[in-house]
């Protein structure tokens, strides 16, 4: 990858060419100049999401208006499927605005048909994950019909597609609310996938699980309790990847589940931070002792919380993972930490008391404060 290089440029006047050419051989009367023309001196000035946007709309505005002609010079334009279980590098983006056409000009009924087989050859090229959320929302009996099928099929990716499609809080993509409200007609799915052969599927299963556990956490922990009656090592792994909301949550169902009680017997030591301040853009680190106070050994899931200052005057926790330790009867742990404050796209910081809490199996250990300048 070239230095400077930026995740939009994907989308770059190579690409456009190369579509371009593509679409002539599938289609004599494609225009290649005035395609390229349309979108190349666009490009600069757009995001990720709305270059694709560009070349959905101007797949459109060059291919005949007629969908299932146009969808079938699509098609006949594919190279061939991954060959990989995972999709890897940025060579399947390609494939992002051809599934935003379908998503967006395939949506009547009497395309239907033709729209799910076109999501399944772009799903062996690169995703569909998001081109299938406008289907299951418009026609959900039909596209949950497939979906259920699609959960036997011998292509990872369609495999994959079933679960990520469906996840009520997919990432870059608007929420499935109805699946937020009741999403038993997912865990039906999901049901089907729980020991599937491929991580990459079973990460997916996972993360759909998560999802869900954010509004209905006890439903996520009665369908992973079940799910742990069995011996599977794959499944066995998507409760413990499915649960780190709960856990961080300190749901002491999930802790239970993954071994660890809240009946434990600690004691936290010396919790303190390296200085009384920090300034804006630099790093604090803390440090504690944790002292067993049991004859047993025990199972921790020790976590931090920072509580910090937000943009209203008031503070808002945020937990991280720390460690997953046994500690040994009567013994004792030391842990440090250090925590930037260096300026990050995901969260601002502002000036004035933060406070470091530690959690362990889900119960608060004490306090330390400092202040950032």
């Amino acid at each position: 990858m070239e230095e400077g290089f930026l995740f939009k440029d994907v989308y770059n006047k190579h690409l456009i060419e190369n579509m371009a050419s593509n679409m002539q051989n599938s289609w004599s009367e494609f225009n290649i100049s005035s395609f390229v023309n349309s979108i190349a001196p666009k490009l600069d000035a757009l995001s990720l999401s709305k270059r694709s946007q560009l070349i959905c709309i101007e797949l459109y505005n060059h291919l005949p208006k007629d969908y299932p002609k146009a969808l079938k010079i699509l098609l006949n334009s594919f190279n061939p499927e991954m060959g990989t279980t995972k999709i890897q590098g940025f060579e399947g983006f390609y494939y992002m605005p051809i599934a935003d056409y379908v998503s967006r000009f395939g949506l009547e009924k009497e395309d239907f048909q033709l729209s799910i087989n076109a999501l399944i050859e772009i799903t062996k090229r690169f995703t569909s994950e998001n081109a299938i959320r406008p289907f299951i929302r418009k026609f959900p009996e039909e596209t949950f019909q497939y979906l259920h099928q699609w959960t036997n099929n011998e292509n990872v990716h369609v495999r994959r597609l079933v679960s990520e499609g469906t996840r009520p809080k997919l990432p870059w993509a608007s929420p499935l609310r109805e699946f937020q409200k009741d999403p038993s007609p997912v865990l039906e799915l999901l049901e089907k996938l729980k020991e599937d052969d491929e991580l990459y599927v079973r990460r997916s299963v996972a993360n759909n699980l998560n999802d869900i556990a954010k509004d209905h956490p006890d439903l996520v922990v009665e369908t992973l309790t079940r799910w742990n009656k069995t011996n599977n090592k794959g499944t066995q792994w998507i409760i413990g990847h499915a649960s780190r909301t709960l856990l961080k949550q300190g749901h002491p169902k999930a802790l239970t589940l993954l071994g660890y009680l809240q009946n434990i017997k600690i004691r936290v030591n010396n919790l303190r931070v390296n200085r009384p301040t920090c300034q804006l853009g630099d790093e604090i680190e803390f440090s504690f002792e944790l002292e067993s106070l049991s004859a047993d050994k025990q199972n921790l899931m020790i976590d931090f919380i920072v509580h910090y200052m937000k943009a209203n005057g008031r503070t808002a926790p945020k937990v991280f993972k720390l460690s997953k330790k046994s500690i040994p009867e009567n013994g004792c742990l030391t842990f440090k930490k250090k925590i930037s404050f260096k300026p990050i796209t995901t969260r601002k910081h502002y000036l004035g008391q933060h406070e470091i809490e530690i959690q362990i199996n889900g119960m608060k250990y004490g306090k330390v404060s400092f202040v950032v300048e």
